[in-house]
C-alpha cells in the first residue's frame, strides 16, 4: 500500500467521523459519499495494482472499508448524542 492510498483511506474515515459527529441532516449522504470517493480513489490512484489482478479482491476490500467507516460513523454520531 503506498501513502497515497494510506491518506486517503484515512482522508474517507476522518470525513466519515465528522459526519457522524457534526452533521445533523445529510450525514448518512456525506459519509456514504466520502467513504465511496476516497476508496475508489485509494485503489484507482494508490494501490492500482490490485484493481488491474482481481476486481474481486479489490471489492472486497471496498465492502470491508465501507463497513469499518460506517462503524467509525455510528461512533462519532454516539460521540455527538453523549455530548447533547
Amino acid at each position: 500500500m503506498t501513502l497515497v492510498a494510506a491518506g486517503l483511506f484515512l482522508l474517507g474515515f476522518a470525513a466519515s467521523w465528522v459526519a457522524g459527529r457534526y452533521l445533523t441532516t445529510g450525514a448518512a449522504a456525506v459519509q456514504g459519499g466520502a467513504i465511496g470517493i476516497c476508496g475508489v480513489a485509494a485503489l484507482l490512484f494508490g494501490m492500482p495494482q490490485v484493481w488491474e489482478d482481481s476486481l474481486i479482491w479489490a471489492l472486497i476490500a471496498l465492502m470491508i472499508y465501507g463497513l469499518v467507516g460506517a462503524l467509525i460513523f455510528r461512533s462519532g454520531q454516539a460521540a455527538r448524542e453523549r455530548a447533547e
